[in-house]
């Protein structure tokens, strides 16, 4: 594996994820991650998100925003701690799953593309093909670092929507019964108990970009609630995005590495948007 070179203020990774309002975008992502059976297995097998939720949040977050916007040697401790914890991750029989296995690994990276690319569009602004291209090829980077090879990621924006379309039409998502109800326990975790006050929100986040036949997989029923919330979103955020200030549009990770890069030596990763 190359040695990591980080992203540049001018990457598509620092345009995109530095938007806090991507971040909604998780909740999909997420249920869509545990509807591939490997990863449910791994998940319910190996994961604290039960009884941890914010925790698990919380560190799946900063190992993301440190590979989108850290340096070097930030990404290289994200890189060792990552195989530490993925290492145990597997069945008694392999072929039944892995945290190393590809497919899966792919899947899960994809998952955080198209919900990023998601939110992005609609509450922030439009991106051309070329500026998704720029943003795909970038990610290949990026899930190098948790062991993903850059040859499995499409090479273009619509080769990447059609393995996309045939992942959210065909059989595998949601073929195993440790799917469903790991998503449903994603989105109403046990403790702690805000985030169970909470769960309908999340529900609602997370089932907007799900096809009817994967949610009926799921066991997951069709919520008004979850209309009215993307229409109250679809109707504020766009407006609020352009008026808000860094402190409140910007994650804190991307504030801390603007500031950190205009000193910074270090080779960089350009990408075709501007910051």
């Amino acid at each position: 594996m190359s040695a990591f070179v980080p992203f540049s203020p001018d990457s598509m990774m620092w345009r995109i994820n530095r938007e806090r309002v991507v971040l909604l975008g998780g909740a999909s992502a997420a249920v869509l991650q545990v509807a591939h059976p490997q990863v449910a297995m791994g998940v319910a097998a190996h994961s604290s998100f039960r009884s941890d939720s914010i925790g698990r949040l919380r560190r799946t977050l900063d190992a993301v925003y440190t590979v989108a916007f850290g340096n070097a040697g930030e990404v290289g401790r994200v890189r060792a701690a990552v195989a530490r914890a993925h290492g145990p991750v597997q069945g008694e029989n392999p072929a039944s799953y892995s945290a190393f296995d590809p497919d899966a690994q792919l899947w899960v990276l994809a998952t955080l593309i198209m919900a990023s690319a998601n939110m992005f569009r609609r509450f922030v602004g439009p991106l051309t093909e070329k500026e998704l291209n720029q943003f795909l090829e970038e990610n290949a980077r990026f899930g190098e670092v948790f062991g993903l090879s850059a040859a499995l990621l499409p090479k273009s924006w619509p080769e990447f929507e059609h393995y996309w379309r045939g992942m959210m039409d065909g059989p595998l998502l949601g073929s195993h019964p440790l799917c469903g109800e790991v998503a449903r326990a994603v989105v109403r975790p046990d403790a702690p108990w805000i985030m169970r006050v909470l769960s309908p929100v999340f529900r609602a986040l997370a089932l907007e970009y799900l096809p009817a036949p994967l949610r009926d997989r799921l066991g997951f029923s069709n919520s008004t609630g979850q209309n009215r919330l993307w229409k109250l979103l679809d109707g504020f955020l766009p407006s609020m995005r352009r008026i808000a200030p860094p402190l409140l549009a910007f994650a804190p990770h991307y504030r801390r590495a603007r500031r950190s890069h205009e000193n910074a030596t270090f080779p960089t990763i350009k990408g075709a948007a501007k910051s």
